[in-house]
């Protein structure tokens, strides 16, 4: 991919719109960041042609996406005789139990993932699987986080741990907890980015918290959602959050029954924000398919700051989506912390010409 308008497939038509925005990875793969518009969207036969053509043209072997909860990728393209699977299996793959960490032997033969003792101190709210490892136990914790499940250890911050003997048990135990995860209804596994080198056969994906210091007022066009325009917030948000319209109604009447928070919106798209404090955060920016590429992140991202100029001393927010940390960039932010995070429902797609090969 030379150049950003390359690394975006967009296909439309009478019955709405679906974008890929694809991440070259090693080995001939690629990952996508899916979006589609109306929620419900059934691609015609026409859109499904262009789609499946746009992404057999490219040089990738496989294409790594999450799809729509009413699987809208899968349906479109298996049609077409491509190879739909989970990204991630749905075993452990090898002989496991749960555990806590008060179930760690006192040996002196174990090490943690950062090489010291295993210190179990501050612990007791983690869960993690023993696994057999050529005869071998090796443990690894995570702490339940709601849809998440986090596998991070950065300085005083404990959600995860690996134990084993040394640390090629510890890439074992690793991935058997991901495999284990993926049978979970939970999306995601978070790990520190330093135990990449134990999942990276997963290959995680970069996600970012950036911040800005004292933010700036722009001329705008984005209003604040209101009774007028509160239609076309909520259909924004069911395609956003892939949900149901009137989860999306419920969604739109909590936020804007907290002071904390303000949604703003213009013709396809709608941005969130929240204030916590002397902190402002973008909470959620979105950009419907078919307005991509006509500067509409770029108005989201002024009227965001501007809403927040004068109110907070920084602002932060998190993404895992490149094209957008670039624009985040372009407004001064910078990035302060990296994890990894494994998409746990992700699905495999590999075109017909390329199934022999793999």
């Amino acid at each position: 991919m030379e150049n950003a308008r390359d690394s975006v497939i967009l296909v439309e038509g009478p019955e709405g719109a679906l974008s890929v925005e694809l991440v070259p990875l090693e080995e001939g793969a690629s990952r996508g960041f899916l979006r589609f518009s109306p929620r419900n969207v059934r691609p015609s036969k026409a859109m499904a042609e262009r789609l499946g053509a746009e992404l057999s043209a490219r040089p990738f072997a496989q294409y790594l996406i999450c799809d729509s909860r009413k699987r809208v990728l899968e349906k479109t393209l298996g049609r077409r005789k491509w190879t739909v699977s989970p990204a991630v299996p749905r075993d452990p793959g090898r002989k496991c139990s749960t555990v806590t960490t008060f179930d760690l032997p006192s040996d002196e033969s174990l090490v943690d993932n950062s090489g010291s003792r295993p210190d179990v101190s501050g612990t007791s709210h983690m869960s993690g699987l023993r696994v057999e490892v050529d005869g071998r136990p090796a443990w690894a914790f995570y702490t339940d986080d709601g849809e998440n499940a986090r596998v991070v250890s950065e300085g005083e911050r404990k959600q995860g741990m690996l134990v084993a003997q040394d640390t090629d048990d510890m890439r074992v135990a690793a991935d058997c907890l991901v495999r284990f995860l993926a049978t979970t209804p939970k999306k995601w596994a978070v790990f520190s980015a330093s135990l990449g080198r134990f999942v990276r056969q997963h290959r995680p994906i970069e996600m970012w918290r950036m911040e800005l210091d004292s933010p700036k007022p722009f001329d705008h066009k984005c209003v604040l959602v209101s009774d007028r325009n509160k239609k076309a917030a909520i259909r924004l948000f069911s395609e956003y959050y892939d949900e149901p319209w009137l989860q999306s109604v419920l969604r739109l009447r909590k936020l804007r029954s907290d002071g904390n928070y303000w949604t703003y919106i213009l013709e396809g798209g709608f941005v969130t924000v929240r204030l916590e404090g002397e902190t402002g955060l973008i909470y959620d920016i979105y950009v419907t398919p078919s307005m991509q590429g006509k500067g509409l992140g770029g108005e989201l991202m002024r009227c965001a700051l501007t809403s927040l100029a004068g109110r907070v001393s920084s602002v932060y927010l998190h993404t895992s989506f490149p094209r957008a940390k670039s624009l985040y960039e372009n407004f001064g932010f910078r990035t302060i912390h990296t994890q990894l995070g494994i998409r746990l429902d992700e699905m495999r797609f590999v075109p017909p010409a390329r199934q022999q090969s793999m």
